[in-house]
């Protein structure tokens, strides 16, 4: 953060249309402070190792290094910049890339104008951002890894509001939507979900959000 506390950002896209359309966004945003962007992997690398943004918006294609590379080198860096993720691509290998390297945010560049001052929020925050339209690859994802017992009694042990909490998590419901659902503050969603990260043993939210997925089934409906 700078010292009006205002998010910096680095925004990298060889697509002048997709990248004058984040920008445009995030520019009526008083918290929000683009200090830079680049068209260019290396080159938006190389700003990022610089100048330290906050938050990097990388184009998962681009001339040089692609978003992930770039990802993956800020992380063996130890760089404080948390990635959000655009790509034209559904697909699943891309999906699960992101994941492994760690990246905060995966936005479909189709929803990238609608949801980019949502995602660069929720990562700020230290909340992952996915796009709902890939709550499918998700699941793919968690497929077949199995709901253990424990995991069956952990559940069964919480408060009906908590599970409702945790059935929009895995709805991938931001903390507005849970509060306006559940007609509660979104710092007592935060709450929340600092106390289900306890009781179900998890580490943070990372996991919490991959927990609900996975265990979606046992949650019911709301």
């Amino acid at each position: 953060m700078t010292a009006l506390n205002r998010t910096t950002i680095l925004i990298a896209d060889d697509h002048p249309l997709v990248l004058s359309g984040v920008r445009r966004e995030l520019e009526d945003i008083e918290e929000f402070e683009i200090i830079a962007q680049s068209g260019n992997g290396g080159e938006a690398l190389n700003l990022i190792s610089n100048m330290h943004p906050d938050i990097a918006i990388l184009d998962f294609q681009m001339p040089g290094l692609n978003g992930i590379e770039i990802a993956k080198s800020l992380r063996e860096q130890n760089s404080k910049t948390k990635v959000i993720l655009l790509t034209m691509h559904n697909e699943k290998q891309i999906f699960f890339k992101a994941l492994e390297v760690g990246i905060e945010g995966y936005l479909l560049k189709d929803d990238a104008v609608l949801d980019i001052v949502e995602a660069v929020r929720s990562v700020v925050a230290g909340r992952e951002f996915v796009s709902k339209n890939l709550t499918g690859l998700m699941l793919e994802k968690l497929k077949g890894q199995g709901v253990s017992d424990k995991n069956g009694n952990l559940i069964s042990e919480l408060t009906a509001t908590e599970k409702q909490v945790l059935s929009l998590i895995a709805e991938l419901s931001t903390n507005e939507e849970i509060s306006d659902q559940l007609f509660i503050s979104r710092r007592t969603v935060e709450n929340y979900k600092v106390n289900l990260a306890k009781k179900l043993e998890l580490g943070g939210a990372r996991d919490l959000l991959k927990f609900s997925i996975e265990n979606k089934k046992y949650l019911g409906t709301l």
